[in-house]
């Protein structure tokens, strides 16, 4: 038992409780009562009195306990669809799960054992379902390094065939897992006759009247000297064919068509492959893309005074997608008017650099976004009338990472996207005191070092009818960079710097209700939609319920009811199958009723069907390399017997010390109160 103060005030304590029992009790002593109840009643109050001093000086108890920790084995199982694509489909679906379940549970004698399924994302348990519409092998092994890094794990088991084409290569996401790992090899490693698409490449959005290439991967394993037809179509329109003839065992040919595009919209198109004689599947020899043709790009304006890695970044951000038309000038190029722009970017203007006339600019609606910069003339702009001030010492700047406001509204972002940005690296920011108009969203905050600030990073303000968006920070390349590197694709920033433009870019919606949706996702994405709804003061109220009809292409409906956030509207209708779906939103406001309409699409995800071919020779590495053992199924049950055979799998003592606070012991109260207790009713019996 240790206090907070030093120990020689315990004897303060008992000094206390003596000299309060006595005093108290010494004149009942001289008035010749029975000592024997004098002096029970002076010790009763002598170690209550004692105790509760004692108590006062925040005594705690310190003990250590110790626990057995079993060895803990991690079972891994492959729940995709493509483990069921086989011939062996009927024993996966019956015989498999309870294999699997008696080998768990022999383990689960001897260890702990913890079941996890994994195909797009990673679950708890085993269903056997095997509808996965993705296979990533590495987050299992992510979640066993982070999860059980510091437990006493014996062995991890990986169930699978080897298929994966989803996340980063197993072999290396299993390098930092420092215990055996043992793999059960599944699938058919047998090459057989089989022709399928097996890559799409197109953008995703045309425009009216433009032609898109469509390039299109064939590959074709043992159908040497065979010919297959590839055909595009429309609904059951006809557009275009290609022979293709075979060449070798096994051949990877490209076809490319061009198409159309004739009609504003979604436009779903659709590849066939004709059977060859003896091909042992059909699933994969049909694929479709959808394409969103456009009536008009948005025009955005790149204003520069020097060359900038900044300025690269951006534009090839921006013209990776197919909203926009991007056009990069120099400061000392500003045209007369800016009516044909949706949107103009000021990297680092004003500039201490040089002298640039804005005031056909400024007389303009147009929107801004103004990126700040060693360059940037800060009391310039201040004076542009941006919603921001920023009252900052000349040549002062401080390296700032973003850190996401969870309650900006203007545009969402994904939760893998926002994770990404926590980890991206400093910018740039003129270092000083920031003043935001009250109309501004900030879309993340400054971060300085491990401090997070209310100093806003990234902002939207509003000033009268304009947009404005404010990045106070130069060397955004860097984030584009980081991305690259973390996931070999610029596809998160690329992502957000598509939002901040269309946001900037897109008129303002003066409508009282409005919907947003995704027009398309994948089969294996939740349908998400959101609503906004405005009284006549454009006020966003969400007392009003709002209903919406989800309708397929057999015209069955789903009627569905908003749920209301702490200002608009969110909806989460779940998963759905592959096809065109319409629906209708509508809300009663008052006297007025509204309705939304729309249309979207669900994409199927094909990838399982496009590699049957199971890979047991990354099974084999990944086993050997940890030293453990790669075994087929049909020795599953032995796989059990060689685990627990190993010298080094054992359970382990741990010991921890714990501290607990005495005061807050149910057992002392309760002492202290029988104490007082006691007394009292010597003192009644005592007439006192």
């Amino acid at each position: 038992m240790i206090t907070e103060y030093p120990s020689g005030l315990v004897i303060l304590c008992l000094l206390l409780g003596a000299a309060y029992s006595l005093f108290l009790y010494f004149h009942d002593i001289r008035r010749g009562m029975r000592p024997v109840v004098i002096w029970s009643m002076t010790a009763l109050r002598f170690f209550s009195v004692t105790i509760i001093a004692f108590l006062i000086l925040s005594p705690m108890i310190k003990r250590t306990e110790k626990r057995v920790e079993k060895p803990l084995i991690v079972i891994g199982i492959d729940n995709s669809g493509s483990m069921v694509l086989t011939a062996d489909s009927g024993y996966y679906r019956s015989k498999f799960p309870v294999e699997i379940q008696s080998l768990a549970s022999e383990l689960g004698q001897k260890c702990e054992v913890k079941l996890y399924s994994f195909s797009e994302r990673l679950k708890p348990g085993f269903t056997g379902d095997f509808k996965g519409t993705k296979t990533d092998i590495s987050s299992f092994f992510t979640e066993v390094n982070t999860r059980y890094a510091n437990r006493n794990a014996a062995a991890v088991i990986l169930v699978s065939d080897g298929i994966y084409n989803e996340g980063t290569d197993p072999w290396y996401a299993a390098q930092k897992i420092t215990f055996p790992v043992y793999t059960i090899a599944l699938g058919d490693t047998t090459v057989k006759k089989d022709v399928f698409i097996r890559k799409i490449t197109v953008n995703k959005t045309a425009y009216k009247g433009d032609k898109f290439p469509v390039e299109v991967l064939v590959e074709m394993d043992k159908c040497n000297g065979s010919t297959t037809k590839l055909t595009v179509s429309k609904g059951t329109q006809l557009l275009d064919s290609k022979e293709i003839r075979v060449n070798g065992d096994r051949s990877v040919q490209k076809a490319t068509f061009i198409l159309e595009a004739k009609e504003s919209g979604m436009t779903r198109y659709t590849l066939r492959l004709s059977e060859v004689k003896g091909e042992g599947s059909m699933q994969n020899n049909q694929s479709g893309f959808i394409v969103e043709v456009l009536d008009v790009r948005q025009k955005i304006a790149l204003v520069t005074t020097s060359p900038h890695p900044d300025v690269t970044a951006i534009r090839k951000a921006l013209e990776g997608s197919s909203h926009f038309e991007v056009e990069q000038m120099g400061a000392d190029e500003l045209p007369r008017t800016f009516e044909k722009y949706d949107l103009v970017i000021l990297n680092q203007l004003p500039s201490i650099t040089s002298v640039t006339d804005f005031t056909a600019l400024q007389k303009s609606k147009v929107s801004l976004l103004y990126i700040l910069g060693t360059q940037t003339d800060v009391n310039a702009f201040n004076r542009m009338q941006t919603g921001l001030i920023i009252n900052a010492s000349k040549n002062a700047f401080t390296e700032s990472q973003p850190a996401i406001n969870p309650d900006f509204s203007l545009f969402t972002m994904d939760n893998r996207d926002a994770a990404d940005f926590k980890e991206f690296p400093p910018l740039q920011s003129p270092f000083g005191l920031y003043q935001a108009s009250p109309m501004t969203e900030v879309f993340c905050y400054q971060k300085i070092g491990n401090i997070a600030t209310r100093t806003p990073l990234i902002l939207f303000p509003r000033v009268m009818d304009r947009k404005i968006g404010i990045i106070a920070g130069e060397n955004i390349w860097r984030w584009r960079i980081a991305d690259f590197i973390k996931q070999a694709n610029h596809e998160s920033f690329d992502v957000w710097m598509d939002k901040v433009a269309q946001y900037l870019s897109t008129r303002e919606d003066k409508s009282f209700f409005r919907i947003q949706v995704k027009n398309r996702i994948f089969e294996n994405e939740p349908l998400e939609f959101e609503a906004q709804l405005f009284n006549a003061s454009y006020e966003m109220i969400n007392q009003p319920d709002v209903n919406l009809t989800l309708t397929d292409k057999d015209q069955k409906s789903y009627p569905y009811l908003f749920s209301k956030t702490q200002k608009s509207y969110y909806l989460n209708a779940g998963m759905f199958p592959e096809g065109e779906y319409s629906y209708t939103a509508t809300v009663k406001s008052g006297n007025s009723l509204y309705q939304k309409t729309g249309k979207l699409y669900i994409e199927p995800v094909n990838i399982e069907n496009s590699n049957l071919v199971a890979d047991h020779n990354l099974l084999f590495r990944i086993a050997s390399a940890h030293e453990g053992e790669m075994v087929f199924k049909d020795n599953i049950r032995s796989l059990a017997a060689k685990i627990l055979a190993r010298q080094d799998i054992h359970s382990v003592s741990v010991f921890q010390k714990r501290m607990s606070d005495l005061i807050g012991t149910p057992w002392l109260f309760a002492l202290i109160i029988l104490l007082l207790t006691a007394e009292w009713v010597l003192r009644k019996r005592e007439g006192l």
